[in-house]
Protein backbone atom coordinates (compact mmCIF):
# COMPACT_ATOMS: atom_id res chain seq x y z
CA UNK A 1 0.00 0.00 0.00
CA UNK A 2 2.83 2.38 0.92
CA UNK A 3 4.59 1.52 -2.32
CA UNK A 4 1.46 2.29 -4.37
CA UNK A 5 0.97 5.62 -2.53
CA UNK A 6 4.59 6.54 -3.16
CA UNK A 7 4.23 5.70 -6.86
CA UNK A 8 1.15 7.92 -7.19
CA UNK A 9 2.91 10.75 -5.36
CA UNK A 10 5.93 10.53 -7.66
CA UNK A 11 3.62 10.52 -10.71
CA UNK A 12 1.75 13.63 -9.52
CA UNK A 13 5.01 15.43 -8.81
CA UNK A 14 6.19 14.65 -12.31
CA UNK A 15 3.11 16.42 -13.65
CA UNK A 16 3.76 19.63 -11.70
CA UNK A 17 6.22 21.17 -14.18
CA UNK A 18 3.82 20.42 -17.04
CA UNK A 19 0.85 21.94 -15.20
CA UNK A 20 2.89 24.97 -14.28
CA UNK A 21 4.01 25.41 -17.88
CA UNK A 22 0.42 25.25 -19.07
CA UNK A 23 -0.66 27.86 -16.52
CA UNK A 24 2.13 30.21 -17.58
CA UNK A 25 1.55 29.81 -21.33
CA UNK A 26 0.25 33.29 -21.97
CA UNK A 27 -0.36 32.64 -25.67
CA UNK A 28 -3.68 31.04 -24.60
CA UNK A 29 -4.43 32.42 -21.14
CA UNK A 30 -8.04 33.36 -21.98
CA UNK A 31 -8.92 29.69 -22.33
CA UNK A 32 -8.85 29.63 -18.51
CA UNK A 33 -11.68 32.20 -18.27
CA UNK A 34 -15.30 31.26 -17.56
CA UNK A 35 -17.59 31.71 -20.58
CA UNK A 36 -20.11 33.62 -18.46
CA UNK A 37 -17.63 36.23 -17.24
CA UNK A 38 -18.50 39.77 -18.39
CA UNK A 39 -15.73 41.20 -20.57
CA UNK A 40 -16.03 44.56 -18.79
CA UNK A 41 -14.93 42.91 -15.52
CA UNK A 42 -11.70 41.45 -16.92
CA UNK A 43 -8.10 42.54 -16.56
CA UNK A 44 -6.71 42.81 -20.10
CA UNK A 45 -3.10 43.80 -20.88
CA UNK A 46 -2.68 45.92 -23.99
CA UNK A 47 -0.03 47.64 -26.09
CA UNK A 48 -0.03 51.33 -26.97
CA UNK A 49 0.77 51.87 -30.66
CA UNK A 50 1.10 48.12 -30.89
CA UNK A 51 2.50 47.87 -34.43
CA UNK A 52 5.60 49.99 -33.84
CA UNK A 53 7.54 46.91 -32.71
CA UNK A 54 7.36 45.55 -36.27
CA UNK A 55 9.41 48.53 -37.40
CA UNK A 56 9.00 52.18 -38.38
CA UNK A 57 10.20 53.93 -41.54
CA UNK A 58 12.67 56.76 -40.84
CA UNK A 59 11.41 57.87 -37.39
CA UNK A 60 12.20 54.95 -35.07
CA UNK A 61 13.90 57.30 -32.60
CA UNK A 62 10.68 59.27 -32.23
CA UNK A 63 7.58 57.08 -32.35
CA UNK A 64 8.63 53.57 -31.35
CA UNK A 65 6.71 52.41 -28.26
CA UNK A 66 7.19 48.62 -28.51
CA UNK A 67 10.16 46.30 -28.98
CA UNK A 68 8.15 43.14 -29.65
CA UNK A 69 6.34 42.41 -32.91
CA UNK A 70 2.57 42.09 -32.93
CA UNK A 71 2.86 38.29 -33.00
CA UNK A 72 5.32 38.34 -30.08
CA UNK A 73 3.02 40.66 -28.12
CA UNK A 74 0.24 38.11 -28.54
CA UNK A 75 2.48 35.26 -27.36
CA UNK A 76 3.45 37.12 -24.18
CA UNK A 77 -0.24 37.68 -23.36
CA UNK A 78 -1.25 41.03 -24.86
CA UNK A 79 -4.89 41.04 -26.01
CA UNK A 80 -5.68 44.74 -26.55
CA UNK A 81 -3.99 46.41 -29.50
CA UNK A 82 -3.91 50.17 -30.08
CA UNK A 83 -3.74 50.75 -33.85
CA UNK A 84 -3.73 54.25 -35.37
CA UNK A 85 -4.67 54.11 -39.03
CA UNK A 86 -4.49 56.50 -42.01
CA UNK A 87 -5.18 56.11 -45.72
CA UNK A 88 -2.04 56.37 -47.83
CA UNK A 89 -2.89 56.33 -51.52
CA UNK A 90 -5.93 54.09 -51.30
CA UNK A 91 -4.56 51.66 -48.72
CA UNK A 92 -4.70 51.58 -44.95
CA UNK A 93 -1.42 51.97 -43.11
CA UNK A 94 -0.61 52.21 -39.42
CA UNK A 95 1.06 55.37 -38.19
CA UNK A 96 2.23 56.88 -34.94
CA UNK A 97 1.88 60.57 -35.69
CA UNK A 98 4.03 61.08 -38.81
CA UNK A 99 5.94 57.82 -38.29
CA UNK A 100 4.74 55.13 -40.70
CA UNK A 101 4.85 51.55 -39.40
CA UNK A 102 6.17 48.77 -41.62
CA UNK A 103 3.11 46.66 -40.76
CA UNK A 104 -0.02 47.68 -42.68
CA UNK A 105 -3.46 47.63 -41.08
CA UNK A 106 -4.56 44.59 -43.09
CA UNK A 107 -1.35 42.75 -42.23
CA UNK A 108 -1.83 43.54 -38.54
CA UNK A 109 -5.37 42.16 -38.59
CA UNK A 110 -4.11 39.08 -40.45
CA UNK A 111 -1.59 38.45 -37.64
CA UNK A 112 -4.34 38.63 -35.02
CA UNK A 113 -6.65 36.40 -37.09
CA UNK A 114 -3.92 33.80 -37.48
CA UNK A 115 -3.43 33.76 -33.71
CA UNK A 116 -7.18 33.37 -33.19
CA UNK A 117 -7.27 30.47 -35.65
CA UNK A 118 -4.48 28.77 -33.70
CA UNK A 119 -6.15 29.61 -30.35
CA UNK A 120 -9.93 29.71 -30.92
CA UNK A 121 -10.65 30.14 -27.19
CA UNK A 122 -8.93 33.54 -27.23
CA UNK A 123 -10.18 36.95 -28.34
CA UNK A 124 -8.71 40.38 -29.08
CA UNK A 125 -9.74 43.99 -28.64
CA UNK A 126 -8.52 46.53 -31.20
CA UNK A 127 -8.63 50.19 -30.20
CA UNK A 128 -8.87 52.08 -33.46
CA UNK A 129 -8.50 55.73 -34.38
CA UNK A 130 -7.66 57.83 -37.40
CA UNK A 131 -4.13 59.15 -37.30
CA UNK A 132 -5.09 62.44 -38.88
CA UNK A 133 -1.79 64.18 -39.59
CA UNK A 134 -2.23 63.82 -43.36
CA UNK A 135 -3.10 67.07 -45.12
CA UNK A 136 -4.51 65.13 -48.08
CA UNK A 137 -8.25 65.78 -47.80
CA UNK A 138 -9.09 63.05 -50.34
CA UNK A 139 -7.25 60.43 -48.31
CA UNK A 140 -8.92 61.54 -45.10
CA UNK A 141 -12.34 61.39 -46.77
CA UNK A 142 -11.67 57.74 -47.68
CA UNK A 143 -10.93 56.70 -44.10
CA UNK A 144 -14.45 55.81 -42.91
CA UNK A 145 -15.31 53.81 -46.02
CA UNK A 146 -11.97 52.01 -46.32
CA UNK A 147 -11.84 50.98 -42.65
CA UNK A 148 -15.48 49.86 -42.77
CA UNK A 149 -14.76 47.65 -45.77
CA UNK A 150 -11.73 46.09 -44.08
CA UNK A 151 -13.70 45.20 -40.95
CA UNK A 152 -16.75 44.00 -42.91
CA UNK A 153 -14.49 41.61 -44.83
CA UNK A 154 -13.81 39.75 -41.58
CA UNK A 155 -17.45 38.63 -41.36
CA UNK A 156 -18.25 36.81 -38.10
CA UNK A 157 -14.64 37.26 -36.96
CA UNK A 158 -15.54 40.89 -36.12
CA UNK A 159 -17.69 40.98 -33.00
CA UNK A 160 -20.90 42.86 -32.34
CA UNK A 161 -20.74 44.98 -29.18
CA UNK A 162 -23.07 44.77 -26.21
CA UNK A 163 -22.74 46.35 -22.79
CA UNK A 164 -22.72 43.04 -20.94
CA UNK A 165 -21.01 40.87 -23.55
CA UNK A 166 -19.36 37.80 -22.09
CA UNK A 167 -16.15 35.90 -22.75
CA UNK A 168 -18.24 33.24 -24.50
CA UNK A 169 -19.68 35.88 -26.84
CA UNK A 170 -16.23 37.04 -27.83
CA UNK A 171 -14.16 33.86 -28.15
CA UNK A 172 -12.44 33.57 -31.52
CA UNK A 173 -13.31 37.17 -32.46
CA UNK A 174 -11.97 40.72 -32.58
CA UNK A 175 -13.88 43.54 -30.91
CA UNK A 176 -13.20 46.88 -32.63
CA UNK A 177 -13.61 49.95 -30.42
CA UNK A 178 -13.12 53.03 -32.60
CA UNK A 179 -12.72 56.71 -31.80
CA UNK A 180 -13.67 57.64 -35.40
CA UNK A 181 -16.84 56.27 -36.95
CA UNK A 182 -16.48 54.02 -39.98
CA UNK A 183 -19.25 53.23 -42.48
CA UNK A 184 -20.46 50.15 -44.32
CA UNK A 185 -20.07 47.89 -41.29
CA UNK A 186 -22.11 47.73 -38.09
CA UNK A 187 -19.77 45.48 -36.14
CA UNK A 188 -17.87 47.04 -33.27
CA UNK A 189 -18.56 50.18 -31.25
CA UNK A 190 -17.90 53.91 -31.30
CA UNK A 191 -16.16 55.61 -28.36
CA UNK A 192 -17.40 59.07 -27.45
CA UNK A 193 -16.07 61.51 -24.88
CA UNK A 194 -12.39 60.49 -25.00
CA UNK A 195 -10.22 62.62 -22.74
CA UNK A 196 -6.54 63.53 -22.52
CA UNK A 197 -7.15 65.51 -19.34
CA UNK A 198 -4.80 65.06 -16.41
CA UNK A 199 -7.67 63.63 -14.35
CA UNK A 200 -9.16 61.45 -17.12
CA UNK A 201 -12.93 61.11 -17.35
CA UNK A 202 -15.69 58.85 -16.05
CA UNK A 203 -18.21 60.33 -18.52
CA UNK A 204 -17.13 58.56 -21.70
CA UNK A 205 -19.38 56.22 -23.66
CA UNK A 206 -19.06 53.13 -25.83
CA UNK A 207 -21.99 52.91 -28.28
CA UNK A 208 -22.75 49.84 -30.39
CA UNK A 209 -22.68 50.47 -34.15
CA UNK A 210 -25.41 47.85 -34.58
CA UNK A 211 -28.06 49.24 -32.19
CA UNK A 212 -28.82 51.41 -29.18
CA UNK A 213 -26.70 49.51 -26.63
CA UNK A 214 -24.41 51.89 -24.71
CA UNK A 215 -21.91 51.42 -21.90
CA UNK A 216 -20.37 54.01 -19.63
CA UNK A 217 -16.62 54.39 -20.15
CA UNK A 218 -13.92 55.38 -17.69
CA UNK A 219 -10.87 56.51 -19.68
CA UNK A 220 -7.45 57.89 -18.68
CA UNK A 221 -5.02 58.95 -21.45
CA UNK A 222 -2.90 61.80 -20.08
CA UNK A 223 0.31 61.64 -22.11
CA UNK A 224 2.46 64.74 -21.50
CA UNK A 225 4.84 63.87 -18.65
CA UNK A 226 7.58 66.35 -19.57
CA UNK A 227 8.25 67.55 -16.02
CA UNK A 228 8.21 66.03 -12.53
CA UNK A 229 4.81 67.48 -11.67
CA UNK A 230 3.18 66.01 -14.79
CA UNK A 231 4.92 62.68 -14.21
CA UNK A 232 3.50 62.49 -10.68
CA UNK A 233 0.09 63.48 -12.02
CA UNK A 234 0.27 60.64 -14.54
CA UNK A 235 1.12 58.05 -11.90
CA UNK A 236 -1.69 59.36 -9.68
CA UNK A 237 -4.19 59.17 -12.55
CA UNK A 238 -3.17 55.62 -13.50
CA UNK A 239 -3.47 54.45 -9.90
CA UNK A 240 -6.85 56.18 -9.50
CA UNK A 241 -8.27 54.45 -12.56
CA UNK A 242 -6.96 51.10 -11.32
CA UNK A 243 -9.03 51.69 -8.20
CA UNK A 244 -12.08 52.79 -10.21
CA UNK A 245 -11.90 49.69 -12.39
CA UNK A 246 -11.76 47.38 -9.38
CA UNK A 247 -15.14 48.61 -8.09
CA UNK A 248 -16.92 49.47 -11.35
CA UNK A 249 -20.30 47.80 -12.07
CA UNK A 250 -20.54 45.41 -15.03
CA UNK A 251 -22.09 48.05 -17.32
CA UNK A 252 -18.93 50.20 -17.05
CA UNK A 253 -15.80 49.65 -19.16
CA UNK A 254 -12.38 51.03 -18.22
CA UNK A 255 -9.48 51.97 -20.52
CA UNK A 256 -6.34 53.09 -18.70
CA UNK A 257 -3.28 54.22 -20.68
CA UNK A 258 0.01 53.68 -18.88
CA UNK A 259 1.75 55.24 -21.86
CA UNK A 260 3.18 58.77 -21.91
CA UNK A 261 6.35 60.51 -23.02
CA UNK A 262 8.76 62.46 -20.85
CA UNK A 263 11.09 64.22 -23.27
CA UNK A 264 11.46 67.81 -24.43
CA UNK A 265 13.18 69.32 -27.46
CA UNK A 266 16.04 71.55 -26.25
CA UNK A 267 14.35 71.55 -22.84
CA UNK A 268 11.22 73.37 -23.97
CA UNK A 269 8.84 71.74 -26.49
CA UNK A 270 7.19 68.41 -25.55
CA UNK A 271 8.71 65.79 -27.82
CA UNK A 272 7.62 62.16 -28.18
CA UNK A 273 10.95 60.34 -28.36
CA UNK A 274 11.37 56.60 -27.96
CA UNK A 275 13.62 57.22 -24.94
CA UNK A 276 10.89 59.41 -23.44
CA UNK A 277 8.38 56.56 -23.69
CA UNK A 278 10.90 54.21 -22.09
CA UNK A 279 11.61 56.68 -19.29
CA UNK A 280 7.90 57.00 -18.49
CA UNK A 281 7.48 53.22 -18.64
CA UNK A 282 10.17 52.71 -15.98
CA UNK A 283 8.06 54.76 -13.58
CA UNK A 284 4.45 53.98 -14.51
CA UNK A 285 4.82 50.27 -15.28
CA UNK A 286 6.70 49.83 -12.01
CA UNK A 287 3.99 51.72 -10.11
CA UNK A 288 1.32 49.46 -11.59
CA UNK A 289 3.34 46.35 -10.76
CA UNK A 290 3.63 47.50 -7.14
CA UNK A 291 -0.08 48.30 -6.95
CA UNK A 292 -1.14 44.92 -8.35
CA UNK A 293 1.29 43.07 -6.09
CA UNK A 294 0.10 44.90 -2.98
CA UNK A 295 -3.64 44.98 -3.65
CA UNK A 296 -4.04 41.42 -4.87
CA UNK A 297 -6.20 40.12 -7.67
CA UNK A 298 -8.82 42.58 -8.83
CA UNK A 299 -10.29 43.83 -12.10
CA UNK A 300 -8.11 46.40 -13.88
CA UNK A 301 -10.02 46.93 -17.12
CA UNK A 302 -7.98 47.41 -20.29
CA UNK A 303 -4.43 48.64 -19.58
CA UNK A 304 -2.33 49.86 -22.51
CA UNK A 305 1.40 50.13 -21.90
CA UNK A 306 4.64 50.89 -23.68
CA UNK A 307 7.25 48.13 -24.10
CA UNK A 308 4.79 45.42 -23.18
CA UNK A 309 6.38 42.03 -22.61
CA UNK A 310 9.82 43.61 -22.10
CA UNK A 311 11.27 43.98 -18.60
CA UNK A 312 14.41 45.72 -19.88
CA UNK A 313 14.23 47.89 -22.99
CA UNK A 314 17.39 48.75 -24.90
CA UNK A 315 19.05 52.10 -24.21
CA UNK A 316 19.53 54.75 -26.86
CA UNK A 317 21.96 57.37 -28.11
CA UNK A 318 21.79 59.47 -24.94
CA UNK A 319 21.04 56.66 -22.50
CA UNK A 320 23.34 53.65 -22.74
CA UNK A 321 21.97 51.59 -19.87
CA UNK A 322 18.81 49.53 -20.48
CA UNK A 323 15.53 50.94 -19.17
CA UNK A 324 13.79 48.79 -16.53
CA UNK A 325 10.36 48.90 -18.14
CA UNK A 326 8.95 45.79 -16.38
CA UNK A 327 6.59 45.23 -19.31
CA UNK A 328 6.49 41.44 -18.95
CA UNK A 329 6.09 41.58 -15.19
CA UNK A 330 3.10 43.94 -15.48
CA UNK A 331 1.56 41.87 -18.28
CA UNK A 332 1.69 38.70 -16.19
CA UNK A 333 0.34 40.43 -13.07
CA UNK A 334 -2.60 41.82 -15.08
CA UNK A 335 -3.38 38.40 -16.55
CA UNK A 336 -3.17 36.56 -13.24
CA UNK A 337 -5.45 39.09 -11.54
CA UNK A 338 -8.29 37.47 -13.52
CA UNK A 339 -8.01 34.19 -11.58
Amino acid sequence: MKSRTLTIAVFLCSLCPLLKAQESDYSCWQARLDDNRAVSTLSIPGAHNAATGDGIYFFSGLGKTQELTLAELWDCGIRAFDLRVAVSGEELHIYHSIAKCKLSFNDAIDVICEKLSAHPQEFAIVLLREEGDSENSRERALWAETVGEAIASLGEKAANFSTTMTVGDLRGKILFLTRNEYIGCKRGALIRGWSHAESGTTDGEIASLAGDDRAQLYVQDFFDTTDKERQRAKETAVTRFLSLASTAPTNVWTINFLSAYSSTLLGFTPFATTSGYKRNATRVNSAVARSLAINGRRATGILLMDFAGVDKARGGLWHWAPFRTEGQKVTELIIESNF
